[in-house]
């Protein structure tokens, strides 16, 4: 009876058994209905402005970032236990998006994990151009035009996957930033693409500021109402500050994500010693899902890494104990509370 009763209102309890790391939990998860004007088969942002799976299960993200497509990541990504992985796309050896939908397939749908490709670069037919903390509205008309004329190879992945339209791409607190992805949202939804869009914020992905000041209007601009906007944690934020930042940020009630940071320890060329601990502990406090930088961000030849920079992993393609693992590694995949392996569930679709 009470089963029936909250299928009339659209909401359902269902019962999943999900893994967590080395253990399997059982939970009972709430479902929602599909808001009425979002007419696609994927992810979704409810009215409630949290992101749910296309089962209408509340999700949130756990994953890291993913540099080659052509390294051997793929193999040992899933042991991690991430529910997303964001890739970054280039156009090398003659790659073709029926090639990487094929890839996302086997290395993603088949491990339960959300595939979220972005342009950091656009291919040579639409501009060859570097979009990655540009700040000229061509460029991002010319990532936008990508996805336009690619859209039909991209179509089969929709329910599984979140399209991140420009990575970094935008000017800081701006209308320029607000008024471009305005008009990305209605180029892409014209194209056909009606899943989740994620949107980085300007000035390099580091900027609250566009969020807080234009992420409402565009938003609104989106007659499927399903962006999710990322905020990139450098050396934007210091040691002690993430709670009150990413407070700031969720005070907008807007659907955000952490879609970077890094580890720490005042390394690179934009250097803070924010601790991967402090900010997920912040991300998780204020709902957020986030995304670690990067498996594979290698500073070794070979494609290998140290304690030196970002990588996750010192060889991309093994990890079968802790040893695999850099420091940041070790932190954001294993650690006992708030690790991946340990936190992150798996979209419900997969299930």
């Amino acid at each position: 009876m009470l089963k029936s009763i909250l299928l009339g209102i659209g909401i359902l309890l269902v019962s999943s058994t999900s893994s967590c790391g080395s253990g399997t939990s059982t939970s009972t998860s709430t479902t929602t209905s599909r808001p009425s004007y979002n007419t696609g088969v994927g992810f979704f942002i409810g009215t409630d402005n949290k992101l749910y799976d296309a089962n209408g299960v509340a999700f949130t993200i756990k994953g890291v970032n993913r540099v080659h497509y052509d390294d051997s990541s793929g193999t040992v990504i899933p042991k991690t236990k991430s529910n997303a992985e964001r890739w970054r796309l280039y156009w090398g050896n003659g790659t073709t998006v029926p090639q990487f939908v094929a890839q996302f397939t086997n290395e993603n749908y088949n491990n339960s994990t959300v595939a979220i490709p972005g342009i950091w670069n656009t291919a040579a037919a639409y501009g060859g151009v570097k979009v990655t903390c540009d700040t000229t509205t061509g460029t991002l008309t010319h990532a936008v035009d990508e996805w336009v004329g690619q859209a039909a190879d991209w179509k089969p992945i929709e329910k599984w996957s979140i399209i991140n339209i420009a990575n970094e791409w935008g000017p800081a607190n701006s209308t320029v930033w607000r008024d471009s992805y305005i008009t990305a949202i209605s180029r892409m939804r014209a194209a056909g693409y009606l899943g989740t869009l994620l949107i980085d914020a300007g000035g390099c992905g580091e900027d609250a500021a566009d969020i807080i000041n234009y992420g409402q209007a565009v938003f609104n601009s989106d007659p499927q109402k399903n962006i999710l906007f990322s905020i990139h944690i450098y050396y934007n934020v210091q040691a002690g500050n993430a709670a009150i930042y990413l407070s700031a940020l969720a005070a907008t009630k807007l659907p955000i994500i952490v879609g970077e940071f890094g580890p720490g320890r005042k390394i690179g060329p934009a250097p803070t010693n924010l601790t991967p601990g402090e900010l997920i502990a912040a991300a998780n406090a204020n709902n957020m899902g986030w995304i670690a930088w990067a498996w594979d961000d290698n500073d070794l030849s070979g494609g290998l890494s140290d304690d030196n920079w970002f990588a996750l992993a010192y060889n991309p393609g093994i990890y079968n104990s802790s040893s695999d693992l850099t420091t940041f590694g070790k932190d954001v995949v294993e650690n006992a509370t708030y690790g991946i392996k340990n936190t992150a569930v798996a979209a419900s679709i997969f299930r």
